[in-house]
């Protein structure tokens, strides 16, 4: 199987086509039988005003069954839930496959409530997670779900990046952090594609 590793060519390649829609959400899901894996991607808004993908729901709404221990940004709710049935029978008709996961802003962040989803479902799958510039989507979750995501999970960030840094608002994500940028790059944003592969390059570099 191919691993997910973090780098300028996968981040490249995770913003590439052919996209399909629901709503407003965009996405890709490749399914390899040979390898037997699902891979899911989930691409950032094609909006110029990336606040209407929002629709301004920046507030926390009860997930699963209402469920008060579990809140989640309501924004990237409504962009997972346009997709949830799609993505889950492909998982329910191949429950031995291994799942991979991907994506770039907007399409980081819906895709960590996919996570959970799967997670609360086959508690032992085996998952792979790359998300670049992700937001934040948990304002309140339970432990063991926390703990699942930090074991299959890893996130790049930008230092200077205001998508990521979402704790102000008491959202919170979970799992392994890489970070790119410098410290005195306060220009261009670093959250555009052409910056985030300029600081990968230069992790690369770093060895």
């Amino acid at each position: 199987m191919e691993k997910l590793e973090v780098s300028s060519n996968h981040f490249s390649k995770i913003r590439n086509g052919p996209w399909k829609q629901a709503e407003k959400t965009h996405y890709r899901m490749v399914i390899d039988h040979a390898d037997k894996t699902i891979h899911i991607t989930g691409q950032e808004s094609d909006n110029n005003d990336w606040s209407d993908n929002f629709d301004f729901k920046v507030h926390a709404e009860q997930w699963f069954s209402n469920n008060k221990n579990i809140l989640v940004h309501a924004g990237f709710l409504r962009q997972y839930k346009s997709v949830r049935n799609i993505l889950l029978d492909a998982v329910y008709q191949h429950p031995d496959y291994i799942i991979k996961v991907d994506g770039f802003s907007l399409g980081a962040s819906w895709t960590q409530i996919f996570l959970q989803d799967v997670i609360h479902r086959w508690p032992d799958k085996n998952i792979h997670a790359v998300f670049y510039a992700p937001g934040n989507p948990w304002r309140k979750l339970p432990k063991q779900y926390q703990k699942a995501l930090k074991r299959c999970t890893t996130f790049v960030r930008s230092i200077w990046d205001p998508v990521t840094w979402m704790k102000a608002l008491r959202f919170y994500r979970y799992g392994k952090h890489i970070t790119i940028g410098k410290w005195y790059r306060f220009w261009p944003l670093q959250h555009l594609p052409l910056q985030i592969i300029r600081g990968l390059d230069e992790l690369e570099k770093q060895g």
